[in-house]
């Protein structure tokens, strides 16, 4: 099986090899085969197609990430802010609902933070999960700081939610049904056999 390294993997076939070299960033894709016989031997090419890498690289803007994106599924119309509902089975009617902000670190670690509805009220735990996402913070004491002070200055918390559109449904009338000519022709002939008796 061929090896991969980041930009660039291993061709050994019956006709080539060397390693082959790809980068993608947004519209532009670029590729380049780095033979072995031609820069002497496996590990000189390996050598060669990192150096091509990171020279494509280098020149070429920054890769799209869905990091700072909305996404389909959002609801909340802020990335990285979502509502949950979780209920407990083990008691009737206890159910809690959350506000969570999510993000990751520089390293790849997730991280999150949730604020309860029924401790902050909804809209107040919508605006501090906005915060926490905002700063990438789940200290909370910061977070209410940093609400309570844009809330003195009279600074906008969190941007307004999506509005969900509620799909109307409404009953269509059933359409009449056309008489074809032979209903016509068979309803003509019982009025002219009426109006003859």
């Amino acid at each position: 099986m061929a090896r991969k390294v980041k930009g660039f993997s291993r061709v050994d076939s019956e006709v080539a090899h060397g390693w082959l070299v790809r980068i993608k960033r947004g519209d532009v894709k670029r590729s380049r085969f780095i033979s072995d016989s031609t820069h002497g031997g496996k590990r000189k090419s390996q050598l060669a197609a990192q150096k091509v890498y990171e020279e494509w690289a280098a020149e070429l803007p920054e890769p799209d990430t869905a990091e700072d994106k909305l996404g389909k599924r959002n609801v909340s119309g802020v990335v990285g802010v979502h509502y949950s509902h979780d209920v407990d089975t083990r008691y009737p009617n206890c159910a809690y609902e959350y506000y969570i902000a999510s993000w990751k670190t520089p390293e790849g670690q997730r991280q999150n933070v949730r604020f309860a509805v029924s401790k902050w009220g909804k809209k107040m735990a919508f605006e501090l999960a906005c915060i926490a996402r905002q700063e990438r913070s789940n200290d909370r004491e910061k977070v209410l700081k940093i609400y309570n002070k844009n809330k003195k200055s009279g600074k906008k918390v969190a941007p307004a939610k999506k509005a969900t559109a509620k799909k109307k449904t409404t009953k269509k009338a059933a359409p009449k049904k056309k008489a074809t000519k032979k209903v016509a022709k068979k309803t003509a002939k019982k009025k002219t056999a009426k109006k003859k008796r």
